[in-house]
């Protein structure tokens, strides 16, 4: 378990049937030059020496790094190759693969359908499935609730624990066949089993409490998720640098580089995750909203500033995100929490702050605010096996605060 105790159930983890290849899988030529946004003085140059540190003694093809000042300036800092093979740097524009860090994004969504009471957090959802027999053999089924999901208090277990879902994802990618599994397929795996506990009772971290939201907030609003998204979150933030992750060509996608296990390899996941054509290899869209996009750090920076400053959601929906919370596992002298689509930490050296990583194979992101600092930073590689990603973000806001 990471040394803050929470991430270690992520989507993707490096443990996980999907995440592999062998250490020395990218070869850089040469190292390419960081960059950092003009002007932004000493914050900018420190970023930026992080960056290539992190490059420069080759735990990662590539770093991309960004900050939102007290304000709202705007920092950026990259390093390295997005494509390795093809001597391409990674620039500010360069998308990663976003993992779990989706998943405040979907809590962002349904909140604001609770503020506009289109959604109610602690009604039972079980009558929106009443048509969907499917349903009644999920895990506590009659007891669900959206608050429930967005806190992983559902008792579902994570896909990537469950040996059906292991053998069925193997067995079609080996065979060439579809694997870009609806939620309702990715949701099957958990028909009749036992839950983890009982509802609201301990935070059991699973993708599959948030493909629930997903479909609840479809249901209620007729839409796709995607489409709500976009509406109610995506375009607050002022940047095209957010994709969803429905298509295995997604521009301006670094390549990632991926290791795992024997049966990572066998199904064919290991390795540069982009082929010759620059698409993803393997179709992203099982994520759904456990993770799902495709997204810089300077975008994610973004997102949780605006977020913690009220012009996402409103304050007091914000308040509810971090209030209602769960407590986490995590390292001695450490207080973790899991809300609403977030974790909220306090660390002597750092405050209090929200956070969320993710993983994908072949990628790593890790986002931050720091409420008692009044900034964001996130930072991103295109290795899932590189620099440990919650210590790759202290090391970025550590960096802001030097300056």
């Amino acid at each position: 378990m990471p040394d803050d105790g929470f991430g270690a159930g992520d989507c993707w983890s490096r443990r996980s049937l999907l995440a592999a290849l062998p250490a020395s899988a990218f070869v850089r030529p040469s190292i390419a030059k960081a960059e950092a946004t003009p002007g932004v003085g000493r914050i900018g140059a420190n970023l930026s020496a992080y960056a290539r540190s992190v490059t420069g003694d080759r735990k990662a093809p590539g770093a991309s790094v960004a900050a939102v000042l007290p304000g709202g300036r705007v920092v950026t800092a990259v390093a390295g190759f997005a494509d390795p093979d093809r001597k391409l740097p990674v620039r500010p524009d360069t998308r990663f693969m976003s993992g779990s860090t989706g998943k405040t994004f979907c809590a962002a969504t349904a909140m604001s359908l609770v503020g506009e009471k289109i959604l109610d957090l602690d009604k039972p959802i079980a009558p929106l499935f009443r048509s969907e027999p499917w349903f009644g053999r999920l895990p506590n089924a009659r007891h669900l609730t959206v608050r429930l999901l967005l806190m992983h208090a559902g008792g579902f277990p994570q896909f990537l624990d469950l040996t059906n879902f292991q053998r069925a994802y193997l067995w079609d990618a080996m065979r060439g066949r579809d694997t870009a599994y609806s939620p309702r397929k990715m949701l099957s795996f958990i028909l009749d089993a036992a839950p983890l506990s009982p509802p609201g009772e301990k935070h059991d971290y699973s993708d599959l409490h948030y493909h629930l939201v997903g479909l609840t907030i479809e249901r209620l609003t007729g839409r796709s998720y995607y489409d709500v998204l976009r509406e109610r979150v995506i375009t607050k933030l002022g940047t095209t640098d957010i994709l969803p992750a429905v298509t295995r060509k997604l521009p301006r996608l670094a390549a990632g580089y991926a290791r795992g296990d024997i049966l990572s390899r066998l199904a064919g996941r290991n390795g540069k995750t982009i082929d010759d054509t620059g698409q993803l290899r393997a179709p992203p869209n099982l994520e759904y909203t456990g993770g799902g996009l495709a997204l810089t750090p300077r975008a994610l920076a973004l997102f949780y500033h605006k977020l913690a400053n009220g012009e996402v959601v409103a304050p007091a929906l914000f308040d509810e995100m971090v209030r209602s919370s769960l407590v986490v596992p995590s390292a001695p002298g450490v207080t973790v929490r899991y809300g609403l689509g977030l974790f909220i930490a306090d660390r002597p050296e750092l405050g209090r702050y929200i956070t969320h990583s993710g993983y994908y194979p072949g990628y790593s992101s890790n986002v931050g605010h720091f409420l008692d600092r009044g900034f964001s930073a996130a930072i991103q590689f295109n290795t899932d096996h590189g620099p440990e990603i919650f210590q790759a973000l202290r090391d970025a806001a550590g960096a802001i605060l030097k300056a």
